[in-house]
């Protein structure tokens, strides 16, 4: 980088991000909050030299929603909500379109192991939060994978997001709330595929998050705000997922809140939120 070119990323590390949220009003720092050693690093994704692990050139091609273009429930925002499915949830926070480059990261964090790709995407996506005027989760919700796809792969992403998100925000986990059966993958399938795989695929435990939601009301007896979940996924892609999860907990806690926390949405071939990108 040419020394009289001065650039200060989101991941830099003396970035200090102000908000209105006072829970989430911490400095958080690159070599701090994500561990990452920031000399001598490559870009993750065009491999040149780089003191932070997307270089700012990648990240300038990157596209983001913003709570001030895109508002703070994408649910309402007819581009995405038009073509999710969201019957059993109540607002959906996504970082960006899965498009390249961002999309690089998500399948180096899902197929290669690349623990790095994952905490560069918690990072930005706790950037984003701490200018939401959503309400805080009580609890985070990973969505399951199968026995089988945990001992391949040997971590569920969705899980390492949520360790992320747990460190920054504070914000407890629960990792048996539910689980998937089977061995079929989805990221193949059509929407009406999707529909009927998940409906035979997803199932809660039998304590789900009893514990969570009982302590919580034993705490906070005069508290009206209801009991709120953010269900976490590295992808939307038709919601059929989130949503089906949604309404089993519905079903068990009928008067919980719902959000869905997604790294990127999957838009549709014809899409005008593509021409952003």
């Amino acid at each position: 980088m040419p020394a009289n070119f001065p650039y200060t990323s989101p991941l830099a590390v003396s970035s200090v991000v102000e908000t209105q949220n006072d829970k989430f009003n911490q400095p958080l720092t690159l070599s701090q909050a994500d561990g990452i050693n920031t000399m001598n690093l490559s870009c993750l994704l065009c491999y040149q030299a780089s003191p932070t692990p997307v270089c700012h050139w990648c990240e300038d091609d990157m596209f983001f929603f913003t709570s001030q273009i895109h508002g703070c429930n994408l649910l309402k925002f007819g581009p995405v909500g038009r073509h999710v499915k969201h019957s059993h949830y109540d607002s959906l926070s996504v970082l960006s379109l899965h498009t390249w480059p961002i999309s690089s990261l998500v399948h180096q964090l899902k197929f290669t192991h690349s623990l790095a790709a994952g905490k560069v995407l918690s990072h930005w996506f706790v950037h984003k939060k701490r200018q939401c005027t959503l309400s805080v989760p009580n609890i985070l919700l990973p969505v399951p994978i199968s026995a089988w796809r945990l001992a391949k792969r040997h971590y569920n992403q969705a899980h390492v997001l949520c360790q992320h998100f747990q460190v920054h925000m504070k914000i407890p986990i629960s990792t048996s709330w539910a689980y998937r059966k089977g061995f079929s993958v989805q990221h193949h399938l059509s929407r009406s595929a999707r529909e009927k795989n998940v409906k035979k695929t997803f199932s809660l435990t039998a304590g789900c998050i009893d514990q969570y939601f009982e302590s919580s009301h034993l705490r906070d007896t005069n508290n009206k705000a209801p009991f709120t979940v953010a269900i976490v996924d590295d992808v939307i892609t038709t919601g059929v997922t989130v949503n089906l999860l949604s309404k089993l907990l519905k079903a068990r806690y009928p008067n919980i809140h719902i959000q869905v926390w997604a790294m990127t949405f999957t838009p549709p071939p014809k899409s005008t939120l593509i021409k952003d990108c």
